[in-house]
C-alpha cells in the first residue's frame, strides 16, 4: 500500500518556534476560563499537494521581531509513498532545523 508519510519538523525547529515566535492563547480551562497554555500564532496555512491531494499543512508564523518564518518541504524521498521532511525558512532564505541528510537517505 502506498501512503503519504509525514516526518514533519525536527525537534530543533519546534523549539526554535516556541522560543522565537509570537504566541496566542491555546487551551482554555473549562473551570476558570483562563488560558492554561499558549501556542505559536499561525498567520497563514497552506495545504501542500504531495500525494493525490494529500500532504502537510504548511504554517507561517510571525517572529517576536516581526519577521515571517514558514514551514517548507526540505525533502520528499519515496519509500512506499512520499516521505515528507519539513524545515523552517526565513524571508531571506535562511533555513532552520533542517533534517540530517543521513536520516533522509536511510528511511
Amino acid at each position: 500500500m502506498r501512503a503519504y508519510q509525514p516526518y514533519g519538523l525536527t525537534g530543533e525547529a519546534v523549539i526554535w518556534i516556541e522560543k522565537n515566535c509570537q504566541t496566542e492563547s491555546g487551551l482554555i480551562c473549562p473551570h476558570c476560563g483562563f488560558a492554561v497554555t499558549t501556542v505559536p500564532k499561525i498567520i497563514l496555512e497552506e495545504q501542500a499537494d504531495v500525494f493525490y491531494g494529500d500532504g502537510p499543512v504548511l504554517h507561517t508564523y510571525l517572529t517576536k521581531s516581526g519577521a515571517m518564518v514558514k514551514e517548507v518541504i526540505q525533502a520528499q524521498p519515496w519509500s512506499s509513498g512520499p516521505c515528507v521532511f519539513l524545515c523552517l525558512e526565513m524571508e531571506d532564505g535562511e533555513r532552520i532545523g533542517e533534517w540530517d541528510e543521513d536520516i533522509i537517505e536511510h528511511i
